[in-house]
């Protein structure tokens, strides 16, 4: 039975005893903490959450914190009526988008939406395990929106594919993707996560 030392960044360390075969998500659960809240970090880089437990000290860094002083995010499905803030989150992020391609998206349950006090603040439109996008509203990145969208959508298809600039490669590494060049000259990138 392995024992770890978890530092939950901010909120102290905890020793943990862990079963041979227990994962990062299985460390998570112990410490009262879901994949889409939290990330197990070792070396000061994120591991996935089905990587088997292989190390002896590891930090954990929440990625929403919900309280008085913060609305807790949370992710569903995209309803109809949420139509407009998708598109408006998409484009206020300068990606390409067909309107009607999004909307056949919610109505196939393939949109998420993250929210905040009841407003939509993030979204991920993905094709059958393909995303085709992932914003946040300007204000709420870097609080873990987009972190927890693809993290629901990877509980709801088990295998992610995006195709990416490299300014965003950072995003996808932190989520653990597997990221290759889709060409010779390395303008596009290529991430497969599962």
């Amino acid at each position: 039975m392995p024992t770890v030392r978890a530092e939950v960044v901010g909120e102290g360390t905890r020793t943990l005893r862990l079963d041979a075969d227990a994962t990062y998500g299985d460390l998570l659960a112990a410490l009262d903490f879901s994949p889409h809240e939290a990330t197990v970090l070792v070396d000061d880089t994120p591991v996935p959450e089905d990587r088997p437990v292989d190390a002896e000290r590891v930090r954990v860094l929440r990625l929403v914190k919900g309280g008085a002083s913060e609305a807790a995010v949370t992710v569903r499905r995209a309803r109809p009526d949420d139509h407009l803030d998708v598109m408006r989150i998409v484009d206020g992020a300068m990606l390409s988008a067909d309107a009607d391609a999004v909307r056949n998206r919610i109505d196939d349950g393939a949109v998420l939406v993250s929210t905040v006090g009841g407003r939509v603040v993030g979204t991920l439109v993905r094709d059958g395990d393909h995303v085709t996008a992932v914003a946040t509203r300007r204000r709420y990145r870097d609080r873990g929106v987009g972190t927890a969208l693809v993290s629901a959508a990877l509980d709801d298809c088990g295998r992610l594919v995006a195709a990416f600039d490299p300014e965003v490669r950072p995003f996808y590494e932190s989520l653990g993707f597997d990221i290759e060049p889709v060409d010779g000259d390395g303008r596009r990138l290529r991430g497969t996560l599962s």
